[in-house]
């Protein structure tokens, strides 16, 4: 699960409009019940806090998570 002001990677057709890239640095801040990620988003020598639509925007964390063990069941 990616906790509110993670270190995120984000994907956006929104981005790609306006930046010219589809992939970006940022920190989730939020994730609002009206359907956008607040995110701030690391671009251009600076932070800066941004709304995208959940429909069109992946979000993935930018660390890897720490592989957990698997327990075997027997059946």
């Amino acid at each position: 699960m990616i906790e509110s002001d993670a270190a995120i990677r984000i994907y956006s057709e929104t981005l790609a409009t306006l930046l010219g890239a589809k992939v970006a640095n940022g920190k989730l801040v939020r994730v609002s019940k009206d359907g956008y990620y607040e995110v701030r988003l690391a671009t251009q020598g600076g932070n800066y806090t941004t709304l995208l639509p959940i429909a069109t925007t992946v979000i993935m964390a930018a660390k890897p998570e720490a592989e957990v063990e698997t327990i075997e069941v027997e059946r």
